[in-house]
Formats: C-alpha cells, structure tokens, sequence
C-alpha cells in the first residue's frame, strides 16, 4: 500500500507539472510563418530550458532550503538564498541564447513580438513567486501531518498505557478472590492470565493484530470470569466468523466487555451477561448487554474510564469508518459497536 501510495504521488507531480508548464503553450497564439523558423531556434529552447530550471528550483526549495534555513529560523540566508536563486533562473534564457545562437539573434537586439508574451512572462519572476510559495505550502503541509501522526500516536500510546493496567489488576483482584475460598480453579485463571499477558506484552504494542488474536483473548478472559463467578450468573458469548484474516487494533473491544462484567454480575440478584462477535462483509458487529445489579461502591466510582478511552480510539483510529451506540437505561444496560475492517 505504501509503494502504492509512492507511485501515485509521483504520477501526480508528473501530471501537475506538464499541465502547469504547458499551459503558457496552449494559450499562446500562432506565429507568423515568417517567424516559425526563429520561433523554434530562438524562443522554445530558452523556454524550456528556464522551465526544467523552475523545477529543479521547486525541489531544491522543497529538499533543502525549507528544512535547512526555513525552519530552523535562520530566514535572512533563506531569503538571500531565494533572491540567488530567482537571479539566476532570470538570467538563464539569455545564457542559453549566448550559447547556441549568434549575437545578432539575441533577443536582446530583437525585442519578442506580441505573441510571445505569455511565454515571456512564465519566465517572470511572478511564475518563481508562484513556485515558491507552492513549494512552502506543500512542505508545511507535509510536516502539519507528520506532526498529526506523532500526536496521535502519542495519544494512542497514553491510552493504552491506561488500559493494560486496569485488566491486569481487575484479573489479578479475581484470583485473589478465588484463593480466598477455594483453590480449585486457581491454576487454570493463572494460565489464562498467563496467555493474556502473553498477548498484551507481544501483540497489543502493535498498530494491528490477526482477529483471531484478539479474539483469543476476549475468550480468555470470559472464561476466567466463568471460572470465578457462581452457576447462577448466566453468562451467554457467541463468536461468529470465519473471516480470522482480517486484523484489528488490539485491546480495543475489551473495554466494553469488561464493563458487563463489573457492573452486571451480582451472585444474589438475577445477572444475565449477554456478548455475540459477528463478522460480516469484512465489518464487525459486536454487541454487549448486561442487566444492572447492586455493585460495590469502589467500583461504580470507576465506571466509564475504560469505555471513555475506547471512544477516543476509536474517534482516532476508525474515523469515519465505526459506529457506536451506548444505550444505559434504569434496569440494563447494553453496546452495539459495528466496524470497518476493510
């Protein structure tokens, strides 16, 4: 995708280029047949000799003189550098007319007719103003995204701090809780635990992971919720897909699956958890409902960080291409999340 992306972007300078430069062409009007002959010797080399000039100009602006003077504050040798470079590009038509015709054929001797203006005046230094500035806004431009792209993967890489905290000491909280009373399933929560950090310390520092992966360690972690909770908590999950090629951004759903569990498991009211995984046309559909129960204090006063970061990535990582919807009623409350994975 990126050399993709490569060859576009050079295909487009290309095609800009031979439009932007043949336009004085396409305008100007014919010469006189008496003059044809002159015209091509004296007047269409210079023109397009000063035009590969102008664009070796824009990309050595572009390369050198925007990152080397422009911005790194030293303007006064950018705009001496500048004015060289507008000097020279100026005076390299009339050298190129010394080199290759006769001094009588100057046109210093032999003013350009009225048809030649429009050539004449793409060599002004108008047309160079014009290249500059395009030059400087193209390269602003560049470095205003280079610098978006750091910033979100800044915000990013704090959000994610955030998360992988709060599932290890929720995870953690669990098994002490289980030691407490019996230790039956305390080994098997342990190797569950264990595949999941697995996954969070290998996979979850990457942009993207394989569905399955992360589908894997949903899974883990439902059934180390199982194995703690009592019989009388329904807990229903269903996966359904077969399209495991496709990848997502890891640690990204969980959020909303554990906030079912925090806020929906209460082992003496009714607690009925409900989580289907659905891909479909290369979209997933993910949706969570859990009735609300009695909870602890401590807990509730927790409620929303880990659905509230999840929005903020995905706000950065699928605008424009997911669609949340959080509906939280007096007696239940459920997610229906649907996205974009092409």
């Amino acid at each position: 995708m990126k050399k993709n992306k490569i060859i576009l972007t050079v295909l487009a300078h290309i095609v800009g280029w031979l439009i932007f430069l043949s336009i004085p062409f396409l305008f100007s009007p014919e010469p006189p047949p008496e003059l044809k002959h002159e015209f091509g010797k004296l007047y269409i080399l210079p023109v397009l000799t000063s035009s590969l000039f102008l664009i070796l100009l824009f990309y050595f602006n572009y390369f050198v003189l925007i990152p080397k003077f422009l911005f790194t504050n030293r303007y006064i040798i950018y705009v001496l550098l500048c004015i060289c470079c507008i000097a020279i590009k100026l005076i390299s038509p009339f050298i190129i007319m010394v080199i290759f015709h006769k001094p009588e054929n100057i046109m210093l001797l032999h003013p350009p007719p009225k048809f030649m203006m429009p050539l004449a005046f793409t060599n002004s230094i108008l047309l160079y103003v014009v290249i500059l500035l395009s030059s400087i806004g193209l390269r602003l431009n560049s470095r205003w995204k280079l610098t978006e792209q750091e910033r979100l993967s800044s915000e990013l890489a704090s959000l994610k701090s955030k998360i992988n905290p709060h599932f290890l000491f929720n995870t953690l909280n669990s098994i002490y809780a289980e030691t407490l009373g019996k230790a039956d399933n305390a080994s098997d929560m342990i190797l569950k635990l264990s595949n999941m950090m697995r996954y969070t310390i290998s996979e979850a520092h990457h942009d993207k992971v394989l569905l399955q992966k992360e589908f894997d360690y949903i899974t883990s972690y439902i059934e180390l919720q199982k194995l703690r909770l009592p019989l009388n908590v329904r807990i229903e999950y269903k996966v359904i897909s077969e399209a495991y090629e496709l990848e997502i951004t890891p640690l990204l759903l969980i959020p909303f699956i554990e906030n079912a569990f925090k806020h929906g498991v209460n082992p003496e009211q009714n607690s009925v958890i409900k989580i289907l995984l659905k891909i479909e046309n290369k979209e997933l559909h993910l949706s969570v409902f859990n009735r609300k129960v009695e909870t602890e204090k401590t807990i509730q006063e927790t409620t929303g960080l880990g659905i509230e970061n999840t929005r903020q990535r995905l706000n950065l990582i699928y605008a424009g291409k997911h669609f949340l919807a959080i509906n939280d009623t007096e007696n239940d409350y459920s997610v229906l999340l649907h996205i974009n994975l092409a």
